[in-house]
């Protein structure tokens, strides 16, 4: 059985799972100087960016972690992502990691 995709909700943001209407918003942000200078993964392409996606997909479904869309929670914009790599149950930790699009940046979300 799978199990259902987490939503996770706060006052101003919802962290949701991917849709492949995000794609462009992934491009825009993980091809962006700025933000992925300390991320360390870039794409050159709308095509390449698709492998982001698929990699997303398949760390909930391998169980090696979790990656959310943060969305406004007012408009549904799409403010950027955020998650658990490298997920260890037995060692009880994970790596987590985020980033937000530049316009998003030092704005109270």
């Amino acid at each position: 059985m799978k199990s259902k995709f987490p939503i996770l909700e706060s006052k101003r943001v919802i962290l949701r799972q991917f849709v492949d209407s995000d794609l462009e918003h992934v491009f825009k942000g993980l091809s962006h100087p700025d933000i992925i200078k300390y991320y360390g993964i870039s794409f050159d392409s709308m095509e390449a960016t698709k492998e982001q996606m698929i990699w997303f997909a398949n760390l909930e479904k391998n169980k090696n972690g979790i990656w959310w869309a943060v969305c406004s929670k007012d408009d549904g914009r799409f403010l950027g992502a955020g998650g658990l790599n490298d997920l260890s149950k037995e060692n009880k930790k994970a790596e987590i990691g985020f980033w937000l699009l530049t316009e998003n940046w030092e704005k109270d979300l």
